[in-house]
């Protein structure tokens, strides 16, 4: 049977879903009455368990392991199947580096920095990036080359931090049991360890990587922001509420009513295209998508085709970003606390495929409501909103990996200015 569909990278084509339907028939066929199978997704890895149905569902969206040509783990024998041309799935998965993923790491954050080092007349190259973006870079380098206590050669203290919050992020684990368990780590290991002593410490050695946050304070009547205009100001112009709560005259810090977090969209975007894994597919809804009349993706509608009518100097450049915004409120604490509600704001970037736009690791949260913002939650938006005007008027400066050059002027990174 010819499987040469698995490497097919279009996951719409015909060629691949007609191989989906050959796989779940095979399955069917080789494990009768059967309700649940190995899900050999790239995301589940044939370690997960799913029903047929669900199976059929993950490799459209998430494609089948390249390497899984042979499917054994599913009644395929393998004396039936050539050697010569197939090989087993669990010999093949490769080991990646955990040190080399983080170097991957730092050098998507920051492209041109070792590019820039390397020049032979660095006195006459302008660099690309200020004196304390350059900081950042040196200590995070440093971090990646230390070891984690002497001796270690698996772990860097960059690396191992990762992994840990990696952890922690993927099983909901508090910032108490995160502490907890990072000094028990650190007790285990040789005294002369590097590893950080709670999550406090841990958030700053990750500080230089980027995606952080601000917190804007709010009017308690969702009036305003005290922001841009407003910031320095202690009562709403509006209502005359005041900004801070009402405390003890000894204490030093002022507690603001309500607080907004707004994760800033520009370098989040710049990221897409900073990294190797996505770089080329900010273009594919123009040079990868299938012209015909079956909607895929956003850019099949007929909205998007009028908006590229009417803005044709946009369109011309595919790697102009094309987003979509969703919000909902819900109550994070169930039952227990009915007059609560937390709103966040998602950003989706279009330009994907669609096996990608949709999936929560390229679901950028941009605005965090703490609170129900009633009928006002435009006033939460203007940040966004002022941010999204400034990259339709001016655009950003950003590096595009597939091309080692200025994604807003084409030339290379270190000759634009």
């Amino acid at each position: 049977m010819d499987r040469r569909w698995i490497q097919n990278s279009n996951r719409c084509a015909d060629e691949y879903l007609d191989g989906i339907e050959d796989f779940i028939e095979f399955a069917r066929r080789h494990n009768p009455g059967a309700t649940r199978i190995r899900c050999p997704c790239r995301r589940c890895n044939n370690t997960l368990w799913e029903t047929i149905e669900n199976v059929g569902f993950h490799l459209v969206r998430n494609g089948m392991i390249e390497t899984y040509s042979i499917w054994n783990l599913h009644g395929e024998q393998l004396e039936h199947a050539s050697s010569s041309n197939a090989t087993r799935v669990d010999s093949v998965q490769p080991i990646v580096d955990a040190n080399d993923q983080v170097m991957d790491i730092i050098q998507d954050v920051f492209p041109f920095a070792s590019t820039n080092m390397n020049e032979e007349e660095q006195d006459d190259v302008p660099t690309p990036i200020d004196s304390a973006e350059f900081e950042q870079y040196e200590k995070l380098l440093k971090n990646a080359n230390q070891e984690l206590y002497p001796g270690c050669e698996s772990f860097s203290v960059l690396t191992a931090i990762v992994e840990l919050m990696h952890g922690k992020i993927k099983y909901r684990m508090s910032n108490l049991c995160f502490d907890y368990f990072l000094g028990v780590f650190k007790r285990m290991l040789p005294t002369d360890n590097c590893l950080p002593k709670d999550h406090k410490q841990a958030q700053k050695v990750l500080n230089g990587l980027g995606l952080g946050y601000e917190k804007i304070h709010a009017c308690k009547n969702n009036c305003m922001l005290f922001y841009k205009e407003y910031e320095s100001l202690d009562t709403c112009p509006i209502c005359n509420e005041s900004r801070f709560k009402m405390t003890s005259q000894n204490r030093t810090t002022k507690i603001p009513q309500k607080v907004m977090r707004y994760l800033p969209l520009k370098p989040r975007l710049q990221r897409l295209y900073m990294s190797t894994h996505t770089a080329t597919d900010m273009r594919w809804h123009k040079e990868k998508r299938v012209e015909d009349d079956v909607m895929r993706h956003p850019a099949d509608g007929e909205a998007w085709k009028e908006f590229d009518r009417t803005f044709p100097e946009f369109a011309a450049d595919p790697r102009n970003v094309r987003l979509g915004l969703a919000t909902d409120g819900f109550n994070p604490y169930g039952v227990l606390n009915q007059h609560h509600s937390t709103w966040p704001i998602f950003v989706f970037p279009y330009n994907l495929p669609p096996w990608k736009c949709m999936k929560k690791e390229y679901m950028m949260m941009t605005v965090l409501i703490t609170e129900d913002p009633g009928r006002s939650i435009d006033v939460y938006l203007r940040p966004l909103v002022d941010e999204l005007k400034d990259l339709w008027t001016n655009g950003v400066r950003t590096y595009d990996k597939s091309t080692g050059k200025c994604s807003l002027c084409g030339q290379r990174f270190v000759d634009c200015e």
